[in-house]
């Protein structure tokens, strides 16, 4: 029975979105890979010493690697296949609102825009929404368009009970 047909009867079904604890799994996945990366290409020169040795700053060429393997992974990677590394491992997929397909450009820079605004509590702020807010959307999911649902929901209109009046609504 496709999500119409659900609709029609009146049954909205389970909450697809409801997928919170596989999203935190996910994110500390994915922040795991890129510090296994980050350490194998920078062996030993993580930050910059004086000439006493005494250090003085990170070395910003680890900054410029954490970047381009954000930037790879959350960016790229989720708008050619619809997930990032650890949402590949925990089986969700990111999925445009309004149809239900691949986010996208727009939709994947989307939602890594709030990750590189430089403010410490951003992650406590995110995991926040996506545990209180409806369809556990976070502000970049807001801001892409996009859901994060069960890989099973791939390429169908995705009904999130008290967000959407009818699937395929264009409204953020």
């Amino acid at each position: 029975m496709d999500v119409f047909e659900r609709l029609r009867r009146g049954d909205t079904g389970p909450d697809p979105t409801a997928v919170s604890g596989r999203r935190l799994a996910a994110w500390l996945l994915d922040n795991l890979f890129m510090a296994i990366v980050i350490l194998l290409i920078h062996r030993g020169d993580a930050v910059l010493t004086n000439e006493t040795g005494i250090p003085t700053s990170i070395n910003p060429t680890i900054i410029w690697t954490a970047t381009v393997l954000m930037v790879l992974n959350q960016v790229v990677l989720t708008m050619v296949t619809g997930f990032s590394l650890g949402k590949a491992v925990t089986g969700l997929r990111v999925v445009n609102r309004r149809d239900g397909g691949l986010p996208g450009f727009r939709g994947a820079a989307g939602r890594t825009l709030p990750w590189v605004i430089p403010v410490p509590f951003i992650p406590l702020v995110e995991m926040g929404l996506v545990l209180t807010s409806r369809g556990h959307r976070r502000i970049g999911d807001r801001i892409g368009g996009t859901l994060v649902v069960d890989r099973s929901w791939v390429g169908e209109p995705v009904f999130v009970p008290g967000l959407d009046q009818v699937p395929g609504d264009d409204l953020i």
